[in-house]
């Protein structure tokens, strides 16, 4: 297994919608509009507004989630689907229960218990579809996913594991689902070593992300689980006040799951100082160019 030391070469740490975001927004919206099964008038008018939203919306830089929040929303009131990825999400969750033991292995081997957890929960974000310069197979990843946990791990482990030893109490934000098998197990692991940990998945669909149905499907108790919103990554507007109330309580250590939570919460995470950690593979340019790494690097950042 090998370590990485994280170096930042982007512009801002925050990250801001770029100009390359907006081909793979849209790039994305037609993979989801032939996923919902739209007609080609449906797809034209949903296209259309989504073209719309974004040039009345691009100029003023919001991070790029807040356009892809209102894609999705956008995407569902044309084809009459509130979950456009029901079916993708579906075989994702069985593939992973089918290659969780392949997991189980690999933590079960290592010396080092918090980083294999660390890297379980970082290859797991591998599982992702209709990201531009990502590729993800369905059928092989089964193949590959051994040799990812072994993959070069970007961040400051040490400082990581520290903080993970210091902290009694841990909010675990989810993101897709497939992982969200790996995200559970992690969870399950973390709360070996006595912690106490909360999952937030949302509290609807939301692109591919995981729902509160998900992790209750995992045979996660209902009082372990805070949901935050159907918002891709954090919208502190349209979250919900209990997980407020967690997010800000200076008790609790912050796991970060996937770019969209990047995206978002470097918008406000000077607030958060000591006390999150970001993890994900860095599938996208931008996502890449503001965290300094390689594109497709497994990342594991704590923000100090």
């Amino acid at each position: 297994m090998r370590r990485g030391k994280l170096t930042r070469s982007g512009e801002s740490y925050a990250m801001r919608v770029q100009p390359e975001c907006i081909s793979c927004l849209f790039e994305r919206a037609s993979f989801e509009c032939d996923l919902a099964g739209m007609s080609s008038e449906e797809k034209r008018a949903a296209l259309q507004e989504i073209l719309s939203f974004v040039a009345n919306h691009f100029s003023k830089s919001p991070v790029t989630a807040f356009i892809g929040t209102e894609r999705e929303r956008i995407i569902k009131r044309h084809s009459g689907k509130d979950d456009p990825y029901a079916e993708l999400k579906r075989m994702s969750n069985e593939m992973a229960l089918k290659i969780l033991p392949a997991a189980e292995e690999f933590y079960n081997g290592a010396e080092d218990k918090i980083e294999a957890v660390i890297r379980i929960i970082a290859a797991g974000n591998s599982m992702e579809y209709g990201v531009k310069g990502h590729e993800y197979d369905h059928e092989s990843f089964p193949d590959t996913f051994r040799s990812i946990l072994n993959e070069k791990l970007i961040g400051d482990m040490r400082g990581i594991e520290e903080k993970i030893r210091d902290h009694d109490s841990i909010l675990y934000l989810t993101d897709n689902c497939g992982e969200i098998v790996f995200d559970v197990f992690a969870v399950r692991k973390l709360r070996e070593t006595g912690k106490k940990v909360i999952v937030s998945p949302k509290s609807g669909p939301i692109i591919n992300d995981a729902t509160v149905d998900d992790v209750l499907s995992l045979g996660e108790k209902p009082e372990d689980i805070v949901e935050t919103s159907d918002y891709v990554g954090i919208s502190l507007e349209e979250a919900s006040q209990e997980f407020l109330d967690l997010l800000w309580n200076p008790e609790y250590l912050i796991i970060a799951k996937g770019m969209g939570h990047y995206e978002t919460i470097t918008e406000f995470d000077d607030k958060l100082l000591g006390r999150l950690i970001y993890i994900f593979r860095a599938k996208c340019a931008s996502v890449s160019k503001s965290a300094g790494v390689q594109q497709g690097s497994l990342v594991a950042i704590l923000k100090e």
